[in-house]
């Protein structure tokens, strides 16, 4: 090891026991203490509280209350930030328009795709339980830890596996393609996008209401969206948003995957074909 990596672990090693003994000593002004912070009670007591349903947001799930419901705006645009950095990528590969057909590719490309026979069932199995264990995530993200960004990274995980298992053609083969990815998220967003904007709808029939109102206020006429039994079985919106987040998220990673796992074949013939031009 040269001296400068040297220096360099041995600082970061430094650093790690100095902060680490600080805050088991509670040294340091940031340190959190044992009892529960204002904010933290206010959410706690509120997010599912049947006896005063002034501030509660019907869902037993703390975390998810606060995410789409009492800080919903900013989960909006992070959810949106996230679709652009997709685009980003997608525009990053706009120029390898396709991948080559898999008859297209020689007979020793074609040997080296995939891992072995047992790899590839194993992973056909696993895939199949990371679907239904994503789809139960997302459903349950108003009842228990998760959500629909969790729900859509561990599904996403099933995709990668196959790529790497069997390869990209696999899944190009059931149709999930880059561009029925990039349609998926599109149609997650705006359906996030929709439930925010309906309860704004009644505004202009002279109700009061706020941006992604999920349960109704006693300052507000709007009784909420979706209502009535419905809306305390699903925590309101919550579910909706949960759901469509949980399909934003997993084709956007999707779509990533796909992107970067084309062969490498294709970006030089690529690069020929910009070289004679």
């Amino acid at each position: 090891m040269r001296g400068t990596e040297l220096i360099v672990v041995m600082c970061t090693v430094i650093l790690i026991v100095a902060v680490t003994t600080a805050v088991i000593m509670g040294i340091t002004a940031y340190t959190p203490g044992p009892e529960v912070r204002p904010l933290a009670k206010f959410y706690l007591e509120n997010c599912l509280n049947l006896w005063n349903r002034a501030y509660w947001a019907a869902s037993p799930e703390a975390v998810c209350s606060m995410l789409w419901d009492y800080r919903g705006i900013d989960t909006l645009y992070e959810t949106t930030v996230f679709f652009l950095a997709i685009i980003g990528g997608v525009t990053v590969f706009r120029l390898i328009e396709v991948t080559p057909p898999l008859e297209s590719l020689s007979e020793k490309i074609r040997r080296v795709l995939g891992l072995s026979v047992i790899v590839r069932t194993i992973s056909k199995i696993v895939a199949s339980i990371i679907l239904i264990v994503a789809v139960a995530i997302a459903a349950h993200g108003h009842l228990t830890p998760g959500g629909g960004f969790q729900a859509g990274a561990a599904i996403s995980v099933a995709p990668l596996m196959i790529i790497i298992a069997l390869s990209r053609y696999f899944l190009e083969e059931r149709k999930l393609t880059k561009e029925r990815m990039l349609a998926l998220r599109t149609v997650g967003l705006l359906t996030i996008w929709c439930t925010v904007i309906i309860p704004l709808i009644f505004a202009l029939v002279g109700q009061v209401v706020y941006a992604m109102q999920n349960q109704a206020k006693p300052w507000t006429t709007f009784p909420g969206f979706p209502t009535g039994q419905l809306s305390t079985w699903i925590a309101g919106s919550l579910f909706i948003y949960n759901m469509a987040e949980f399909v934003a998220v997993g084709a956007g990673f999707t779509l990533l995957f796909l992107l970067l796992s084309l062969p490498e074949e294709v970006f030089r013939e690529f690069m020929r074909r910009l070289t004679r031009k």
